[in-house]
């Protein structure tokens, strides 16, 4: 299901780009903010998921590897991958900023959308 797919580079990128997003489009608007920033971290959540049902438990390589050249002159790649480790840590980071957006809901009253973005871009 996954091949191709960058999936690691979208878990990573997603946050940080719906970070921005939520500091820039919820100014003003700290509904919006918390709105924003609760379908990011349920999307990633949710793309975080299929790296648990397609992860091969039987083998010690790395998994849904991305290596992408990035400075070709001095020979520095962009490289992911997932091992046994981190694989229930993915899925953990990513199912506890769900709750940390959740319960910051009616907590954060003063400057939302820094608060919220800040979490995501962090």
């Amino acid at each position: 299901m996954l091949t191709g797919f960058p999936i690691l580079s979208t878990l990573i990128w997603l946050p940080i780009v719906g970070g921005l997003l939520v500091l820039f489009a919820g100014r003003n608007n700290p509904t919006l903010a918390k709105w924003l920033s609760l379908f990011t971290v349920g999307l990633t959540f949710i793309l975080s998921i299929p790296l648990w049902t397609e992860f091969d438990s039987t083998t010690a390589s790395m998994q849904f590897v991305e290596n992408v050249p990035w400075i070709p002159m001095f020979n520095v790649n962009y490289h992911l991958g997932i091992d046994g480790l981190s694989m229930p840590l993915i899925l953990l980071t990513t199912f506890t900023q769900v709750l940390v957006i959740v319960s910051a809901w009616d907590v954060i009253k003063e400057r939302v959308e820094q608060y919220m973005g800040a979490f995501l871009i962090m």
